[in-house]
């Protein structure tokens, strides 16, 4: 639902401007406007679902460990997040896991599972990406119409920055408590005295 919101915010902020200042200081018509709205955001979902599939198929195995240093979630960043309230809107955020990977982060039944435990972790590498690359990308949507860029693609590409954004946030808040239960598991399979 939150997606939806910001979606509906983006495209009625993008009319509005088109309605407001696009026609009445520039020779287009309402119409025009709204077809330029349409196809951006449509270009918009092409490119992310596009970068979704590559990052899936193309990302080399060995950028999934999750214990790589450039994963690292430094203490100011998870400050940041909590000034965010990111607990509260954390769980609100759409999972597409399930339809790329056969992933679903809803049925973790059991946290002493290191196995499922690293997998999750994998998932939120490769929803990181995904969605970094996304917010990235996004700015192509400029070239959909230069004439209508800044009313637009601009409030496009901001709506669209923050919808990627928003699950970077998550996936690198909740890896930290991922990697967390998965060091205590190791700790207690560890025989004492090796």
């Amino acid at each position: 639902m939150l997606y939806v919101i910001l979606i509906l915010v983006g495209l009625s902020i993008s009319i509005l401007l088109g309605l407001t200042v696009g026609v009445n200081t520039l020779p287009f018509t309402l119409g025009e406007i709204m077809r330029c709205v349409f196809v951006s955001f449509i270009f918009l979902f092409v490119i992310d679902l596009i970068i979704a599939l590559i990052v899936r198929w193309f990302l080399p195995k060995k950028l999934t460990n999750p214990f790589l240093k450039i994963y690292t979630v430094h203490n100011w960043e998870r400050k940041f997040y909590n000034k965010l309230g990111i607990r509260i809107w954390k769980d609100k955020i759409p999972e597409a896991g399930k339809f790329f990977a056969n992933f679903d982060k809803s049925k973790v039944n059991n946290i002493s599972d290191n196995n499922h435990l690293y997998k999750f972790m994998q998932e939120t590498i490769y929803a990181e990406h995904m969605h970094f690359l996304s917010a990235i990308f996004g700015l192509l949507v400029v070239f959909v119409n230069l004439k209508l860029w800044y009313i637009v693609a601009l409030p496009l590409i901001i709506v669209n920055a923050i919808i990627n954004l928003m699950p970077v946030m998550v996936q690198r808040y909740n890896r930290p408590r991922l990697m967390l239960a998965y060091l205590r598991n190791e700790r207690n399979l560890t025989p004492k005295g090796t």
